[in-house]
């Protein structure tokens, strides 16, 4: 059977959007301007001879393209000529308002001006020189915010000038032509590079990969495979685009694209679409593992429309990191902005036998963390096979309130470019966010804080989020008080291999022992393991040293359950008060309790 696994990106994490803008071009070889429409007034539009040409007795008249997509800030630059008026609109929305520059040859003058409900309104600024008639002009009509910047070159007698202006009520809107009681307009080309109007332009907005067939089936792109890679775009035109398709480039010759052209049809506003097939990579079995490889689709749609948006693809199965080499291609950022980040490669603790560092959530030295924090330490692209784990040595000092409620902890998630999920360890997170924290957390969010020395922990990943991902450690606080903060060493994740952990015997190597609640009122349950342990018991001592109560417990080579219910070995209800539990003969494991 052919299995897809489907994987969620939002250009930020998996996916990079390219630092580019979005592109527009025409050059009207084909003769068609069918898929652009007049604006404002009358104007006598069409096209012949590879140009598109104009005239009218009204101002102003615009033509602008169909499918284009919507700009704000933006540069655009036509190539045109005409006897009296010839230009650019920019900025033009439905109601027909924005703003427009031209140049006037009959009148010697260029200008700068408002259009509001398609009638020529305030000018904003105008020069006067002496513009050539009758010859080719490239206009660049440039808007950056307020700024607005006129370029006017005559390459045939080398004359150039500037004019610039203030758009006090920048907005979005569409580009194109302009003319005004022109009986000879001419425009040869024109070119578009600009921010398109909302929060981008096209977008990946999902991905399948499938190597079922023809490689091991276990989602991870590795030397010696080939995957089918469906993309899905979405977009942010406020037209549609028409007959779009997109062509995928390998940016590194160590990746193969087999199969790089794919159709999308039309794709409305708004719509995410996947192609009619799929692309396909290979990836020679010389390919370097552990690397990163910058890919590009290029979108393309009728009216010249094309975006380019780069993404990345990672080779290789899974990740391991003792941190003593230094953060191999890890990162840290502040998760939002105003907040703290403290991770960093520190040398205060470490868990690796003979090691000297670790990756610290806290002060450079040995002091606290900061309040006011939200900071991310994230792996690097990496491929997680089906059936993977996360296996990760962690410290932690963090301030707490009353037990299970803390104000400031850490938490572990999966990322699919910018999409976030949080991750549940084994056995679980030890607290809660309380609704007192001015941290970033909701209330009632789970995770890791209070106390606790070097302890090992697990993850499995669900068999959905196998394939090119990242893994992240969140740490968060109030904006009062601090503890030294959060360590973490010894990372492994992937699926063991003969020379890697092979399970959770030797995953967890020592004996452990951890508590769902902590106080309790009346019950909790012991998480414990004992590798290796033929009969061992957990018992339970009052701060005297007197025991209390005690259970065998069953070994084995997982991690296993007990509840207590909070009675002494008599069945009687235990005082409030502290105790100490432990496994018989593992004083490392003591854990302590508070009864309330």
């Amino acid at each position: 059977m052919l299995y897809k696994i489907i994987f969620y990106f939002l250009v930020v994490v998996i996916f990079v959007p390219a630092a580019h803008g979005s592109s527009f071009y025409d050059d009207f070889e084909d003769n068609d301007i069918s898929d652009w429409e007049p604006r404002c007034v009358p104007g006598n539009w069409s096209v012949y001879g590879g140009m598109v040409h104009g005239n009218t007795s009204s101002s102003p008249t615009f033509l602008t393209p169909l499918n284009a997509f919507v700009l704000e800030d933006g540069e655009i630059t036509v190539a045109a000529g005409a006897i009296h008026v010839v230009g650019i609109c920019a900025r033009l929305d439905d109601d027909d308002s924005g703003i427009y520059a031209y140049v006037s040859p009959d009148h010697n003058v260029a200008r700068i001006r408002l259009v509001e409900n398609g009638v020529q309104s305030t000018i904003f600024n105008s020069i006067s020189a002496d513009f050539p008639s009758g010859v080719m002009y490239e206009l660049t009509l440039i808007c950056d915010g307020e700024n607005v910047t006129f370029n006017i070159d005559s390459p045939s007698t080398g004359e150039s000038w500037v004019l610039e202006a203030i758009d006090p009520n920048p907005h979005t809107g569409i580009f194109g032509f302009h003319m005004g009681d022109e009986p000879n307009a001419y425009w040869d080309w024109i070119e578009a590079e600009g921010t398109l109007a909302g929060s981008g332009d096209i977008v990946i907005s999902w991905m399948t990969t499938d190597d079922q067939s023809l490689g091991d089936g276990d989602f991870a792109f590795e030397p010696g495979e080939t995957i089918d890679l469906g993309l899905e775009v979405t977009s942010n035109a406020s037209a549609p685009l028409t007959n779009s398709f997109g062509i995928l480039q390998s940016m590194n010759s160590d990746l193969v694209v087999i199969d790089n052209y794919v159709t999308y049809g039309t794709i409305d506003p708004g719509e995410s679409l996947y192609g009619l097939t799929d692309f396909s990579i290979f990836a020679p079995s010389g390919t370097p593992v552990d690397e990163i490889y910058e890919m590009r689709l290029t979108l393309m749609a009728d009216g010249g429309f094309q975006d380019l948006i780069s993404f990345t693809l990672p080779v290789g199965n899974g990740l391991e990191c003792d941190v003593e080499s230094g953060a191999e291609g890890w990162t840290w950022e502040a998760i939002t902005a105003g907040w703290s980040n403290d991770w960093h490669v520190s040398s205060e603790k470490n868990y690796s036998a003979g090691g000297q560092y670790s990756f610290k959530c806290g002060h450079s030295g040995s002091g606290d963390y900061s309040n006011h924090h939200f900071g991310s330490l994230v792996t690097p692209l990496i491929n997680l096979p089906l059936g993977s784990t996360i296996n990760f040595w962690m410290w932690i000092d963090a301030q707490t309130q009353d037990f299970p409620e803390t104000l400031d902890g850490g938490l572990i998630q999966y990322g699919r470019c910018g999409s976030w999920i949080d991750l549940t360890p084994v056995p679980y997170y030890s607290h809660q966010i309380t609704s007192g924290s001015t941290g970033p957390f909701e209330d009632e969010t789970e995770v890791f804080s209070g106390a606790s020395p070097w302890t090992q922990y697990s993850i499995s990943l669900p068999d959905s989020l196998a394939g090119p991902g990242q893994i992240r450690f969140v740490f968060g606080t109030d904006n009062y008080g601090t503890r030294e903060g959060w360590y973490v060493d010894e990372i492994f994740m992937g699926i063991p291999t003969s020379t890697e952990d092979q399970d959770e015997s030797e995953v967890f190597a020592e004996p452990q022992l951890s508590l769902s609640v902590n106080p309790f009122s009346s019950s909790l349950t012991f998480a414990y393991h004992l590798p290796g342990i033929e009969n061992s018991s957990l018992e339970i001592f009052d701060v005297s040293g007197r025991l209390v109560y005690s259970v065998d417990i069953s070994p084995g080579d997982t991690i296993q359950t007990v509840t207590w219910n909070g009675t002494n070995s008599a069945g009687t209800v235990i005082p409030a008060g502290v105790y100490i539990a432990k496994l018989r003969g593992h004083d490392q494991t003591t854990v302590r309790l508070i009864k309330i």
